[in-house]
């Protein structure tokens, strides 16, 4: 049996993800920048990667079907405040290093709502982003030599100061080629 391919420009996979405020972008844009001008060489940044929040990935999906979600989602989520205040790293090959948001009711609900509505559109997400072993981050770098992830962890450690701003919009993303599909403002009146 043949191998099946994935043809050249096939994206990896696809992602449902907060976005910040335009002041905090740029805060956390300036930052990641900082680290490179320390010596880290950029991977995510080389790809124009924004920062968000992930609430759901996935592999192989239908993305006119996960824009719809995320329109839908938007309408009944209200943007929301958001303090970055640690850092960290995954234990994994990947070599990701990250901020982490103050995890608060607000944000696991969010969370929680847009995986029921994924349940009741029979749409898996990759486990890691499940209720319960979400671990909600900001990606600063991912897929470091070990020496470069060290280095990153060190400047952060370094010259990270908390940050604070809003959660005001979901959008669904391609992957590896990275490509904005679609964007909404978070709407919802509290």
């Amino acid at each position: 049996m043949k191998a099946e391919t994935m043809p050249e420009n096939e994206p990896q996979g696809y992602a449902i993800e907060l976005f910040f405020d335009e002041t905090t972008e740029k805060a956390i844009l300036a930052f990641r920048e900082s680290i490179y001008q320390a010596g880290v060489t950029p991977v995510l940044g080389s790809l124009k990667d924004r920062p968000h929040i992930s609430l759901a990935v996935f592999g192989r999906q239908e993305p006119q079907h996960l824009i719809r979600i995320a329109e839908r989602f938007a309408l009944q989520c209200p943007p929301m405040p958001v303090s970055l205040s640690a850092l960290g790293s995954f234990p994994t090959d990947s070599n990701v290093v990250f901020l982490l948001p103050v995890v608060t009711t607000t944000l696991l609900g969010v969370h929680r709502d847009l995986h029921q509505i994924l349940e009741e559109e029979k749409i898996n997400s990759s486990h890691y982003y499940l209720p319960g072993h979400w671990v909600p981050h900001c990606t600063l770098e991912s897929d470091l030599a070990d020496d470069q992830l060290n280095l990153a962890i060190h400047l952060c450690q370094k010259n990270f100061q908390p940050l604070s701003g809003n959660l005001t919009a979901v959008g669904v993303i391609a992957f590896r080629p990275l490509d904005y599909l679609a964007e909404f403002s978070l709407t919802k009146k509290e």
